[in-house]
C-alpha cells in the first residue's frame, strides 16, 4: 500500500459513502557537510508547550511545516528504504523543520512478546542523523487496515486476534467499513485480549513503545511521540460518525493511550505525548472526547486532516482548538494532503497557517520523490510544482503569541502578525528573537522585509530571518516580499531604541 495515501481525499469521501450506505447516519545539488538552521533562529530544545501551542525552551512559540517519511514494510527502517543524509539536507534547505519518522509494531516485534533491538537501534539511528542537522522528530508508530496479514500495515500477524471474522480483502479505504476481520482485529485490541505468548496485547504493544522511547529519550531533538497512527474504532465504528462522535468508543482508545503514556514515561520524563483520535475524526463531521494521555499535562493532540469534502475541513481545524481548549494540549497536524494538485495544496496549506496550526506533510517518499535512494535534485523530484506549493517562507521560533499568518503565492507576499505577550503571559527580554525560514526556492530573486514594531537582525537575503521586538511594542508585523534586501540592526541596537 505505498502509494495509499494518494486517494486520501477522495478515500475520505468513499468511505462517508460507503458508511451513509450501510445505514450510519531550493537547490539542485546537496551541498558540502550538511545544512542546519543558524543556531539563533533555531528553537531551543526541548519543545514543550503552552495550552495549544508547542513552544521551546524560552517560551516562544514554535509553528512548524514538515515532512512525513513512514518505512511500512515489515523489517524496512527508514535508512533500508533509502532516508539519509542527503534526504535531511534537502528538507533543511528547503524550509522544513520537523519530519515524522513512523515504523510498525511488526518491524518492532516481530516474534510474539520479542523486540528486534538492531531494528530499533538502526531507528534510533535516524532520528539522531535528523536531529544533528536541527530536524525536530515526531516518532510515530504506524499501521493502515490494523496489519499485514489483513492486507496492509502495521501490527504484524500474531497479534492480529479476528475470532474468526471475515476477511473480505478489501482495499484502502473501504477496508475499515468492509472488512469484518479488520474491525474485529481493532476490537480484540480495544478489549486488551490475550495474543498467542499469553499476554495481554496493549502489554506487548507498551513492550514495544517502551523500547522505542528508551532508544531515542535522551536525544533532545525528538518532538514527541505519536502514540497510533489512525486508530479504527473496531466493531461499533459507526457511532463514530454520529452527531458528536462517540464518547464512549474514546474511552477504550483513553486507555490504550493511558497504558502507552505510562510505559513511554518510565523511559522518557520529558518529551511530549501525542495521542490521535479516531480516524473519523480527520473526516471533519464530528469532534472527539479522548483526553490528554494519561492525563499527562505535557500531551497534544496529533490529527490529521482528510476530510469528506473541502467544505469540512475548517471544521475539522475548529475541532482540534475546540479539544485544546478543553484538555489544554497542544495541537499539531501531523498528516495531512497526499495530492499533487497545486490548487489543493494551496488550500490546505493556506487553511492551516492561517489557522496558525504546525503542520507535517503527507509524503516525502510519496509525493515528493520519485525515488528515496536517490538524491533529492530537482530532477529527482515527482511533482515540482506540488513541491513549489509546500516549500513555503513561515514562522518558526515566536517571541509572543501568533496572530496572523498569511502567504499570497501569486505575489510572493508573505504577511505575519505576532503579539508580543508571552504565551501563558509574561513578556520577552528586549532582543529575544523571532525566526522565520525563508527558503530560497520561494524567493529565488532575494527578498527585502518591512516591519512595523521592530527590526530585522539577520543578514540580508539569508534563509534564517530574525526579527526584534522594538521596545514597548505590543505587537509586530512582518512583510516578506520578492526582491531587494533588507539592511540588518543588532539586537543591542533596537533596545537602545
Amino acid at each position: 500500500m505505498t502509494r495509499r495515501r494518494r486517494v486520501a481525499a477522495a478515500g475520505a469521501a468513499a468511505l462517508l459513502a460507503a458508511v451513509v450506505g450501510a445505514g450510519c447516519g531550493g537547490s539542485s545539488a546537496p551541498p558540502t557537510g550538511h545544512a542546519k538552521p543558524d543556531a539563533q533562529a533555531a528553537p531551543v530544545l526541548p519543545i514543550g508547550h503552552h495550552g495549544r501551542w508547542l513552544t521551546d525552551a524560552d517560551g516562544r512559540v514554535v509553528l512548524l511545516h514538515g515532512m512525513n517519511f513512514v518505512s511500512k514494510e515489515p523489517g524496512h527502517t527508514p535508512a533500508a528504504d533509502g532516508f539519509g543524509e542527503d534526504d535531511a539536507d534537502w528538507l533543511v534547505r528547503n524550509g522544513f523543520d520537523a519530519v515524522r519518522l513512523g515504523t510498525t509494531a511488526a518491524s518492532i516485534m516481530p516474534e510474539p512478546g520479542v523486540v528486534d533491538t538492531a531494528y530499533v537501534k538502526s531507528f534510533a539511528d535516524t532520528v539522531k542523523m535528523l536531529t544533528s542537522h536541527g530536524l525536530l522528530v515526531l516518532v510515530d508508530l504506524h499501521q493502515d487496515g490494523w496489519g499485514p496479514t489483513l492486507g496492509s500495515d502495521g501490527f504484524p500477524g500474531w497479534m492480529t486476534v479476528t475470532h474468526g471474522a471475515t476477511d473480505t480483502k478489501t482495499s484502502f479505504p473501504l477496508y475499515y467499513v468492509t472488512n469484518p476481520a479488520i474491525q474485529a482485529a481493532f476490537q480484540s485490541f480495544w478489549d486488551n485480549d490475550r495474543g498467542p505468548d499469553g499476554v495481554p496485547l496493549q502489554t506487548d504493544a507498551a513492550k514495544i513503545w517502551t523500547a522505542l522511547s528508551a532508544s531515542v529519550a535522551k536525544d533532545p531533538g525528538v518532538l514527541g511521540y505519536d502514540l497510533i497512527n489512525e486508530p479504527w474504532p473496531g466493531t461499533t465504528w459507526q457511532a463514530c460518525l454520529q452527531a458528536g462522535g462517540c464518547a464512549a468508543q474514546d474511552r477504550a482508545l483513553d486507555a490504550y493511550d493511558g497504558r502507552m503514556a505510562t510505559a513511554i514515561r518510565a523511559q522518557d520524563p520529558t518529551h511530549l505525548l501525542f495521542p490521535e483520535p479516531y480516524t473519523t475524526f480527520n473526516f471533519g463531521t464530528d469532534p472527539t472526547h479522548i483526553g490528554l494521555a494519561a492525563n499527562d499535562p505535557n500531551s497534544g493532540l496529533s490529527w490529521h486532516l482528510y476530510a469528506t469534502d473541502p467544505s469540512n475541513e475548517p471544521k475539522a481545524i475548529d475541532y482540534a482548538k475546540q479539544w485544546s481548549a478543553r484538555t489544554g494540549g497542544a495541537l499539531l497536524t501531523s498528516e495531512f494532503g497526499a495530492v499533487t494538485d497545486v490548487p489543493s495544496i494551496d488550500r490546505m496549506v493556506d487553511e492551516l497557517d492561517g489557522a496558525l496550526m504546525p503542520w507535517i506533510w503527507w509524503a516525502y517518499n510519496e509525493e515528493v520523490l520519485t525515488d528515496p535512494h536517490e538524491a533529492p535534485t530537482d530532477a529527482d523530484l515527482a511533482q515540482p510544482a506540488a513541491v513549489a506549493a509546500l516549500v513555503r517562507a513561515h514562522p518558526v521560533a515566536v517571541a509572543g503569541v501568533p496572530t496572523a499568518l498569511h502567504d499570497d503565492t501569486t505575489s510572493g507576499t508573505l504577511t505575519f502578525s505576532y503579539d508580543t505577550t508571552r504565551a501563558g503571559g509574561g513578556t520577552f527580554p528586549c532582543g529575544t528573537v523571532t525566526s522565520l525560514q525563508v527558503p530560497r526556492r520561494s524567493y529565488p530573486n532575494g527578498y527585502h522585509v518591512t516591519v512595523t514594531g521592530g527590526s530585522v537582525t539577520s543578514p540580508a537575503g539569508g534563509q534564517d530571518l530574525t526579527v526584534v521586538a522594538a521596545p514597548g511594542a505590543r505587537s509586530v508585523t512582518v512583510t516578506v516580499l520578492p526582491g531587494g534586501s533588507t539592511a540588518p540592526a543588532s539586537p543591542a541596537a533596537v533596545c537602545r531604541g
